[in-house]
């Protein structure tokens, strides 16, 4: 008897193996079009949700954008440059459990995105 996969359940790639959506999505980031929220690394596995300013130009290098509070969707930076090589991909659910706020840190003083 064949049982149905359930919608949100990890998607099973050629070699039938499930694949967490955490691993799928550091594997294969969905791509930024230069508008809606970004993946930006932080450090050597860290990932912040970033937010562009509203003026921000979709091709510009650097992006001018803030980061987020994952919980209350506030700035929790004042504005940054982050180089377009820093940007992961576009912002999505399961990469939450790679931000400092999950893992009670505290981002790095001085963040400098710039390279």
């Amino acid at each position: 008897m064949r049982t149905r996969q359930r919608a949100d359940a990890p998607r099973r790639p050629e070699g039938g193996r499930r694949v967490h959506p955490l691993l799928a999505a550091r594997q294969r980031p969905a791509p930024w079009t230069g508008r809606g929220d970004v993946a930006v690394r932080i450090g050597e596995r860290g990932l912040e949700r970033g937010r562009p300013l509203p003026e921000q130009q979709p091709d510009a290098d650097p992006v001018a954008l803030v980061l987020i509070h994952l919980d209350i969707k506030t700035a929790v930076t004042g504005t940054l440059h982050c180089a377009r090589t820093r940007i992961h991909g576009a912002w999505t659910d399961p990469y939450r459990l790679l931000t400092h706020a999950l893992a009670s840190r505290d981002l790095p003083p001085g963040i400098d995105l710039s390279t």
